[in-house]
C-alpha cells in the first residue's frame, strides 16, 4: 500500500560544493533526523512549488516547517492529508535548552506519523480511509467526536480520545485541547472530575512515575483512589496522592473542597504536571546518557 508523505520547506541538498556551512548543516541535520523514522514514501517541496506536489504525491502526511499560518493555507488546500508542523533549522535555536527542547518536539512529529504509517500499512485500506476522512472533520465535528467519546462508557475509546488529545502533534488540535480541558473540568460534576483526574494520573502511571493502591476510606466514610508517586527510576516516594470517589450531579464546588483538602491538585494542573514531568525525565536521562558517552570516550583515549 503507498503512504505518501510530504515536507515541505526542505529539500536534500544532491551535492555540497559551493554551498554555504549553515546550508550543510541543514541538510545534515533533516536528513539524519527523518532517515530515523519510517514515514511511507517521502518527498519534498519549496515553500513557493508545493501545490504541484500536493497534486502529485496525493499525500497522507504534510509537514510544514516554519510556517503556522502558511500550515492553514496547506489544510485548506489538502484537506484530506493530516497536517503536522515542525521547526525548520534556523528556529531551532542556538541556545542549548531551546535547541534540544525543540529538536526533542521534531522527533515527537516525525515518530507520530511514523506510528500512523505503521497502523495504516497494518490494517489496510480501512485505516487509510479513515485517517483521510478524520483529516477531512471540521473543527466542530472533531470537537464533537472527541467530546462523546471522553464522556462515553467505552474506557478503551475514551483512554484513546485522551490520547489523542494531549499526544497528538496536528496543530488543529492546540484550541480543541484548552477548550474540552476547561469545559470539562469547568462544567463537570463530582463524576466528571473523578474520571479527570484519573485520567490525568494514568498519564503518570504511563510514565512510569506514579502506581496505583488501594483504596482509602476517610472518617467520614469518604472512598479515595490512591496512587504512590515515583522519581524517575521507578522507585516510591513516599507521597501519596488522593483522588475522591465522585457521582452524578455532586455539585462541583463540594468535589473541588474535598481536593483542597487533601491538598490534591485540579484536573488542568495535573494535566500539565505530568506533560512536565515526562519532558523532565525524558531530559534526565538523554543527560546522562550523554555524560556517560563522555566519560566512555574519555577513557578511550586514556
Amino acid at each position: 500500500m503507498e503512504v505518501n508523505t510530504l515536507i515541505i520547506g526542505f529539500i536534500p541538498l544532491l551535492e555540497t560544493t559551493r554551498k554555504k556551512p549553515r546550508e550543510i548543516k541543514e541538510d545534515r541535520y533533516f536528513k539524519e533526523l527523518i532517515s530515523g523514522y519510517n514515514l511511507g514514501n517521502v518527498y519534498y517541496s519549496s515553500h513557493s512549488e508545493w501545490r504541484d506536489k500536493v497534486d502529485q504525491t496525493n499525500p497522507v502526511f504534510i509537514v510544514v516547517l516554519n510556517g503556522e499560518y502558511f500550515a492553514k493555507t496547506v489544510q485548506d488546500y489538502k484537506g484530506n492529508a493530516l497536517l503536522y508542523t515542525a521547526y525548520d533549522y534556523s528556529d531551532i535555536g542556538r541556545r542549548k535548552a531551546q535547541s534540544e527542547e525543540r529538536m526533542e518536539k521534531n522527533k515527537a512529529v516525525f515518530s507520530e506519523i511514523e506510528l500512523l504509517v505503521q497502523k495504516i500499512r497494518e490494517e489496510g485500506e480501512g485505516m487509510l480511509d479513515g485517517a483521510r476522512a478524520y483529516a477531512k472533520m471540521s473543527d466542530k465535528d472533531l470537537y464533537i467526536m472527541i467530546t462523546t467519546a471522553l464522556t462515553g462508557k467505552d474506557e478503551a475509546l475514551k483512554k484513546k480520545a485522551w490520547q489523542l488529545l494531549m499526544e497528538n502533534g496536528n496543530k488543529r488540535l492546540l484550541w480543541l485541547r484548552a477548550e474540552l480541558i476547561c469545559n470539562i473540568w469547568g462544567y463537570g460534576d463530582g463524576k466528571a472530575k473523578e474520571e479527570f483526574l484519573c485520567m490525568a494520573m494514568s498519564q503518570h502511571i504511563d510514565n512510569g512515575m506514579a502506581r496505583k493502591m488501594e483504596d482509602f476510606i476517610d472518617e467520614e466514610g469518604q472512598r479515595f483512589h490512591q496512587y504512590m508517586l515515583c522519581d524517575y527510576f521507578g522507585n516510591d516516594l513516599n507521597y501519596i496522592r488522593r483522588i475522591p470517589h465522585g457521582f452524578k450531579k455532586q455539585e462541583k464546588w463540594g468535589y473541588v473542597a474535598i481536593l483542597e483538602k487533601y491538598k490534591t491538585p485540579t484536573g488542568p494542573q495535573m494535566l500539565l504536571e505530568a506533560g512536565e514531568g515526562r519532558s523532565k525525565k525524558t531530559e534526565y536521562f538523554r543527560r546522562i546518557e550523554e555524560e556517560w558517552k563522555d566519560d566512555y570516550l574519555a577513557r578511550l583515549t586514556i
